[in-house]
């Protein structure tokens, strides 16, 4: 972390966030000042190290020196700018997180104090306050789990003022509303994360175990609350909503959208997570209509771009072959360019669903017409475009079906894509020579000309995996 340091609970100083056995350290501000283990020449040398491109063993955080930054590392700064502060490294809940387990484990010592000094947190404030441009209030564990959290950032708030700050919480130590008010008080933080998976307590307790549903999102309130009886713009208040396959479905995030505006969040915001990877969110993968419906709640996805598999630009995924000939999926949405022959355009569909036959359907839409193909298990169903214009010698259809499935959900495979229709890939010799079979297509009902009402294509927009 370039130009600052993060404090763990016993006081041990490493260089960032990715360190939880505390093996990268360079200090203990219970025993030194903050300027003592700033001028350690390990410290140093490991940010020289790094500036060259050397690595931390097991840090996963590390980044490459950009490109245009050419040269000799810059003068470091006389004292630390940026603080990350662990107040703890316990929490009163038991997620199944691999990073958190140890640190709540009775048998397991990752630190040799649990909770961080109230003396020695206001020590190194008081040394490098005036310097400091960036305040992480939390590490591991929860940080209003130590009952002296308050008063840190109330003395952070009267010696630092000038420091952004930003905290995360499960929300329910703060569900009494004295304390929510003394941490909003302290004018310290300017973010706070409330990291609340789920709208129900059935799904919510699934991966905050020991959790009340009802706790968290009253200290959640009660920060809003204070907000307002204080009137201060600050902190910003973010529920981060952590989704899995168990807490994904429409109603249940209706209700936390519903919820969110209830209760006055600035920001509501949907983060993708492959922890547990039994409980990854196929659903809201970049091939999935809820990926485009919820776009603008979507912040960032850790880890989660790895164990899902996401259509091209033009929402296909890559070729395969089937018994019944090459094919490629698409997800919900997708667009294709067809060659114009004798004033018609032609595109195969069909599907492997399992009981699709006279349930499924495909839209294929012009810019002049709308029609709706029935999906027939293992044959191909053919679509004719007539095209009225002979100057036109490619047509862009845009293909969309309400009828996508998970197969990791509907037949427990590994297949986390968002499947849409097969769509044949033709061979153009052939293509001539097969008699194709005239299908009647249905015409469109009042549900179907709303529900593609206005549709676009919209290519997948890039997501941060951070």
């Amino acid at each position: 972390m370039e130009g600052g340091v993060s404090v763990h609970a016993d006081g041990n100083v490493t260089c960032g966030l990715d360190d939880p056995y505390s093996r990268r350290t360079f200090g203990n501000v219970n025993r030194q000042t903050v300027s003592e283990v700033w001028a350690n020449p390990e410290y140093e040398r490991m940010q020289s190290r790094l500036w060259d491109g050397w690595r931390c063993a097991e840090c996963n955080l590390s980044q490459a020196v950009d490109a245009s930054e050419d040269g000799p590392m810059p003068a470091r700064a006389l004292l630390p700018t940026t603080l990350v502060a662990e107040a703890t490294i316990r929490c009163n809940l038991r997620c199944p997180q691999i990073a958190c387990v140890p640190n709540n484990h009775r048998d397991v010592r990752t630190r040799d104090s649990d909770f961080l000094n109230l003396d020695t947190f206001r020590r190194t404030i008081d040394e490098i306050g005036s310097g400091l441009t960036h305040v992480f209030f939390f590490n591991y564990g929860d940080p209003f789990v130590n009952v002296e959290a308050d008063a840190m950032l109330t003395h952070l708030g009267q010696v630092a003022p000038q420091a952004w700050g930003l905290t995360s919480t499960n929300g329910i130590p703060l569900s009494k509303m004295e304390r929510a008010r003394t941490v909003v008080a302290s004018g310290a933080l300017d973010r706070m994360i409330f990291t609340i998976g789920g709208a129900t307590q059935e799904s919510y307790e699934r991966y905050h175990v020991g959790g009340r549903l009802d706790l968290a999102l009253k200290g959640m309130a009660n920060v809003v609350q204070a907000k307002r009886e204080l009137g201060v713009d600050k902190p910003t208040v973010v529920w981060r909503y952590l989704t899995f396959n168990w807490n994904d479905g429409d109603e249940e995030i209706a209700e936390a959208v519903r919820l969110s505006e209830e209760i006055g969040v600035d920001e509501f915001r949907f983060h993708l997570t492959h922890v547990p990877l039994e409980g990854v969110s196929w659903r809201f993968s970049r091939g999935g209509p809820n990926f485009r419906r919820y776009r603008r709640h979507i912040d960032n996805a850790f880890g989660f771009t790895h164990f899902t598999v996401e259509p091209d630009e033009d929402g296909f995924y890559q070729r395969e072959e089937l018994e019944f000939g090459t094919a490629r999926w698409t997800g919900w949405q997708a667009r294709r360019r067809l060659p114009v022959r004798d004033g018609r355009a032609t595109i195969e569909v069909s599907t492997t669903r399992p009981g699709a036959e006279g349930r499924d359907h495909v839209f294929v839409l012009t810019p002049w017409a709308k029609v709706k193909v029935a999906l027939r298990p293992g044959r191909w169903s053919k679509v004719e475009l007539a095209v009225a214009d002979p100057t036109l010698r490619m047509l862009e259809v845009e293909l969309v079906t309400f009828d996508h499935w998970f197969p990791a959900e509907e037949c427990g495979t590994d297949d986390r894509r968002c499947l849409g229709v097969l769509v044949r890939e033709q061979d153009e010799t052939v293509h001539r020579r097969i008699p194709w079979p005239r299908l009647r297509h249905p015409a469109l009902d009042g549900g179907d000309e709303a529900r593609l009402a206005g549709f676009r294509y919209q290519p997948p927009e890039p997501l941060i995996d951070w």
